[in-house]
């Protein structure tokens, strides 16, 4: 319970300094983080700031991006992407994790079967 309280002050504390300090208090706190914990973080922040969105949707919007054509680049579609859905531009870094990561089970799905391969 002291812990949710700390972390609320804290929240609070931060909210009511200027931009410029807000801004240094992210960048010391994602410094201590390494690359897969602050993906973790970013999609925690996406998740929260869109919970509208479902992102099982995006996913399925990229996947099918791709399988039209797979010579499109992650951040092309993870571009189309975030005009699609409206989303803010700074989740493109975001985006194009996720589109790298949906092209790669794509080209994966296409040499387990080719037959799926469209012609």
């Amino acid at each position: 319970m002291t812990q949710e309280k700390n972390a609320i002050t804290a929240a609070r504390m931060i909210k009511s300094v200027d931009d410029h300090h807000q801004k240094l208090f992210i960048e010391g706190l994602l410094a201590g983080f390494s690359e897969a914990q602050r993906l973790q973080w970013m999609q925690l922040v996406c998740e929260m700031t869109y919970p509208d969105l479902v992102w099982k949707d995006v996913e399925a919007w990229l996947e099918k991006k791709f399988s039209r054509d797979p010579r499109k680049t992650p951040r092309e579609v993870a571009s189309l992407c975030r005009r699609r859905f409206r989303m803010n531009p700074k989740t493109l870094p975001f985006l194009v994790r996720i589109a790298q990561k949906v092209k790669l089970r794509v080209r994966a799905r296409m040499r387990r079967h080719p037959e799926l391969k469209k012609i």
